[in-house]
């Protein structure tokens, strides 16, 4: 039997040149397989988790566009209010005489809560709840010397409640979730 230069029979050489490479069929199955079984998993995670989480999102978002919104007042040397609406809220800027909402920004645009959060609050110590159909909902005045109107927001799931509190100087304060009753 003649052999290469490396000591290897011509015979082996050819056996080892002739075996295709790659995987099977069923190796790429079971790869797939395995795969599916994570994502299902971390799909399953991720879903449980936020629905645990709406009221905490929300109540962490409403808080960050107060604040954007109370330091563009003072930028811009301009007043914003915050409309409390049946299921959301919108932000509005004085101009001229008359308020208009912010429908073409895209932070301070109108938004609904998802249908398991609710709002309720309380502004300049008088409890209120927005509903439609009414001529003046609730607002929260942004001043532009950098003042707020004073206001607590509590905004609940089924799991959790978050108050976001505002106090006449500007400060917001995002409470830590208590058990919703």
């Amino acid at each position: 039997m003649p052999t290469s230069a490396t000591g290897i029979s011509n015979s082996t050489q050819l056996k080892t040149a002739a075996r295709p490479g790659g995987f099977t069929l069923l190796e790429v199955l079971v790869v797939v397989l395995i795969i599916g079984i994570i994502l299902s998993f971390a799909v399953l995670k991720v879903s449980d988790r936020s629905r645990s989480e709406t009221a905490q999102q929300e109540a962490e978002r409403l808080a960050a566009l107060l604040k954007l919104s109370s330091e563009e007042a003072v930028l811009q040397a301009r007043e914003f209010a915050l409309q409390l609406t049946a299921g959301g809220y919108e932000f509005l800027m004085l101009d001229k005489d008359a308020w208009k909402t912010l429908q073409d920004d895209g932070l301070l645009r109108p938004r609904r809560l998802p249908a398991e959060v609710t709002l309720s609050a309380t502004i300049e110590g008088e409890a209120t709840t927005p509903q439609d159909g009414r001529d003046q909902q609730p607002r929260i005045y942004l001043l532009s010397s950098g003042e707020m109107t004073a206001f607590t927001l509590d905004l609940r799931d089924a799991k959790s409640h978050y108050r976001l509190r505002g106090e006449p100087n500007g400060k917001l304060v995002l409470s830590e979730p208590e058990a919703a009753p």
